[in-house]
């Protein structure tokens, strides 16, 4: 698949929508490059994304993001493959230079971090796949595990062994003596 650019101003100014299907083999910095590194096998994994421009009544800028996608990961207790869906939705506000990015006046560094809103210098040619990798990879866990693994080895299962006797046991013996 080709790289996809928008101009951000025309998308916002307009107030359109585009949307897209792609392979997640497109993505590589996610999934890595025959040298190792990155995601385990992805079979034909696709990523859905929208991205819409918008704006509020004080003039702001926006992006909507919408990502879906289901990356393999590998699981870190057991190590086997496992599927990890993800539906991320981002509001991104677009600002004029690398300036304003940091620029806190408007108080949105003050306020709630569930409503600190993501700043993105707009531009005449933003490419749109590296936007989408970039929220895949924010929205992967830094330790990817299953909730309960289907095939623990019995040594870190935390059950197994629960009908065994406490060896401290002993200890609780001699204190009553």
């Amino acid at each position: 698949m080709n790289d996809a650019y928008i101009d951000t101003n025309e998308l916002v100014r307009l107030a359109r929508e585009v949307q897209g299907v792609a392979p997640i083999s497109r993505f590589r910095r996610l999934v890595g490059d025959a040298t190792g590194g990155g995601l385990p096998p992805q079979a034909d994994t696709t990523v859905s994304w929208s991205l819409k421009g918008m704006a509020d009544g004080r003039g702001k800028q926006f992006l909507l993001l919408r990502v879906s996608a289901a990356p393999t990961l590998e699981c870190q207790r057991c190590l086997q493959p496992f599927q990890w869906p993800m539906d991320v939705e981002t509001r991104l506000e677009l600002v004029k230079s690398e300036a304003d990015l940091d620029d806190s006046t408007d108080g949105l560094h003050e306020q709630d971090p569930e409503d600190f809103v993501e700043r993105i210098v707009g531009s005449q040619r933003l490419d749109i796949m590296a936007l989408v990798e970039d929220e895949i990879i924010l929205g992967l866990p830094y330790v990817p595990k299953h909730e309960v693994c289907p095939s623990l080895p019995e040594a870190l299962d935390q059950n197994a062994g629960a009908d065994r006797p406490n060896p401290f046991a002993v200890l609780s013996q001699l204190k009553k003596d």
